[in-house]
């Protein structure tokens, strides 16, 4: 019954409402994330009415979500975040060699790696998102990486938009940030924002004072730079160095350096969109929260020859997505309620979710809306397709010896009072709880950059045993002896990926393929391949010895780098481009084509990859969309 109201009357007659005991606001947006639940914030606090509908609950002060080093388990706990399971090649053969790779066996367990047992039936590879009050920024690794100013200056020169060049961009990076590294008052930070950004302590939280730690280090700064470091505690100094300065070198020069988190360095704790959309609720400005909120289908109406967006419909409940670890297809919603839109509507989902709801609402690819019975409000061929992502490629090496000595801390992992660690980062937001980040972070130039930026972004660490996701991967137990690294590819030139409907049941998760190495195959691995080798010349340069533990040296770089290749950061699937453009699915002011008063302000909608972290540039476009929805209204 319930799904039948959900497909019925797509199109009500303008000026009349489906539905007479909805309640109306300014704006209603569908998702909290870096960008629905920070527009929803500024625009309530400019005085519109907002209501924001959120399928997960508030999960913003549970340590889970608070202390930083517990950012994995966020990412890999009901009802913290849901799981989805895609695919990274059409091709099962490819598909199944990574040793990620999971499938589901008769007894309701997971199985993971590359010989499954006869009743395991495959799911596909882990790929963790935010289900909670603030999105994917509540259960990520809090990175706060700006992107290249090629990438804002490429959506100016694609859409034609001036207002997208880097000049213009970082305004709203200034306005949304509140920057403690670097001298308050220097050029192109911001001090007044929401969003904390702070960077660790090398000389306490990389490990460069034991001498094999810092033996790598330095190797890798000549390596690259040219640098010969004299001692530590000019290691020091070269790892404070900011990637997200003013400098139109920013990404052209080779830089070795630690990343700004969003982490609050008094409170040791994550610097939480879901806290700020709860201050501003207690704050007493005009915005409704909506939790355990399944949005299902934005309510359309004809007006002039042109569907116009009114509304939302949604389901009351927990755990109703498929998604959902906890999801059980016998349990029924609560209830499905509508709220109307006097302004606009705006769906801010995230990549996977917001061209399943736009599909589901009849705005999509004909082909596909027709298959599945859905009636086709606008045909749109770019909802769900033309998705990207970065490549990660893990390089694991292992020595004989730790490559640093092991740590005497105290910390039980209980989290409560018996927990000395937990009692340090409750009362002063300090101790081994309030830490995160690497060993260090490089931006180097492959020799097949398509311009003078680096197009490899490297995440380092010093005891990280392996990389990528699986069932149980926040479980994972640093190993003193491996020394890991994520190989981040910038730069990719991949648009195969896409989301397909499974069914018109708003309940169940879309499929997912990426495709990687679909287009542009030899670019991208002939690039992380150089990106190895860089690694490993610096390791040899240091004369410890070592074992390559990956990429699998028993196979060929290129196939072994196709093998265990994973992405976290998908972007794309309703990509903009310019104004009416069908290859697109917004234009520069976020606008849906072909709907009036209806817009998508998330990471879908980057016409390509924003560099090598999605979620500083998905707070800035918010912002930036913020200004355009002002100047309309």
């Amino acid at each position: 019954m319930i799904l039948n109201l959900l497909i019925s009357a797509a199109l009500a007659v303008c000026g009349i409402a489906t539905t007479t005991d909805a309640v109306e606001y300014d704006y209603v947006i569908i998702g909290s994330g870096p960008g629905g639940g920070s527009l929803a914030s500024n625009l309530a606090t400019s005085g519109y009415s907002v209501f924001l509908i959120e399928a997960g609950g508030d999960g913003s002060t549970d340590f889970v979500e608070e202390i930083p080093s517990l950012n994995s388990v966020a990412a890999e706990s009901p009802p913290h975040s849901w799981s989805f399971f895609v695919e990274h090649y059409a091709n099962k053969t490819q598909a199944h060699r990574d040793p990620k790779y999971a499938y589901l066996r008769g007894n309701g367990s997971y199985y993971v790696g590359l010989d499954p047992p006869v009743d395991a039936q495959p799911l596909g590879i882990l790929y963790p998102r935010g289900a909670t009050l603030g999105g994917s920024s509540q259960v990520n690794a809090m990175n706060f990486a700006w992107a290249p100013d090629n990438e804002w200056d490429y959506i100016a020169n694609l859409t034609g938009d001036g207002t997208w060049g880097h000049e213009n961009m970082r305004k709203f990076l200034i306005e949304l940030e509140n920057c403690t590294y670097v001298p308050q008052g220097t050029p192109g930070h911001g001090y007044d924002g929401y969003l904390e950004s702070s960077m660790m302590d090398p000389l306490i939280t990389t490990g460069i004072t034991s001498e094999k730690v810092g033996r790598f280090v330095s190797s890798i700064i000549r390596e690259t730079e040219g640098i010969e470091s004299a001692d530590v505690q000019q290691l020091a100094e070269l790892l404070v160095r900011d990637i997200n300065r003013v400098d139109p070198d920013r990404y052209a020069s080779n830089l070795t350096f630690l990343l700004p988190l969003a982490i609050s360095p008094t409170s040791g704790s994550r610097s939480s969109i879901g806290k700020h959309i709860n201050s501003v609720v207690e704050a007493g400005y005009p915005l409704t929260i909506s939790l355990h909120s399944l949005a299902t289908r934005v309510l359309l109406e004809q007006c002039d020859g042109r569907p116009k967006a009114i509304g939302v419909e949604y389901m009351i409940g927990e755990g109703l997505y498929s998604a959902d670890p906890r999801y059980n297809a016998s349990q029924q919603p609560e209830g499905v309620r509508t709220v109307r839109a006097k302004k606009e509507v705006i769906v801010a989902g995230g990549t996977f979710n917001t061209p399943q709801i736009l599909k589901l609402s009849g705005i999509g690819p004909r082909e596909e809306l027709e298959r599945l019975d859905i009636p086709v409000i606008v045909d749109l061929p770019a909802v769900g397709n033309f998705m990207q992502d970065n490549y990660e490629t893990p390089i694991h090496v292992q020595s004989e010896v730790p490559w640093q000595e092991t740590a005497n801390v105290s910390c039980t992992r209980t989290f409560n009072a018996s927990d000395p660690c937990f009692v340090q980062w409750e009362t002063n937001g300090t101790g081994p709880y309030s830490l995160s980040g690497g060993t260090f972070f490089l931006t180097w130039r492959s020799s097949v950059s398509w311009d003078d930026d680096a197009d490899l972004f490297f995440l380092s660490a010093a005891g990280w045993g392996d990389s990528g996701f699986y069932p149980g991967f926040s479980r994972r137990q640093p190993v003193p002896e491996m020394w890991g690294t994520s190989i981040v590819r910038m730069q990719t030139a991949n648009p195969s990926g896409s989301i397909h409907l499974r069914s018109r049941d708003p309940r169940q998760a879309p499929e997912i393929n990426f495709n990687f190495f679909a287009e542009n195959s030899e670019t991208d691995l002939q690039a992380l391949a150089e990106g190895v080798s860089l690694l490993m010349r610096a390791y040899d340069d240091t004369g410890l010895p070592y074992t390559v533990v990956s990429p699998n040296p028993a196979v060929e770089m290129h196939q072994a780098l196709m093998d265990e290749a994973f992405s976290h950061h998908a972007s794309s699937s309703c990509r903009m481009g310019p104004a009416g453009d069908r290859s697109s699915c917004v234009d520069s002011k976020f606008r849906v084509i072909g709907v009036d008063n209806l817009r998508v302000v998330d990471a879908s909608v980057f016409p390509r990859v924003p560099g090598a972290m999605p979620n500083g540039p998905t707070f800035t476009i918010s912002r930036k969309a913020y200004e355009v929805i002002l100047e309309d209204a």
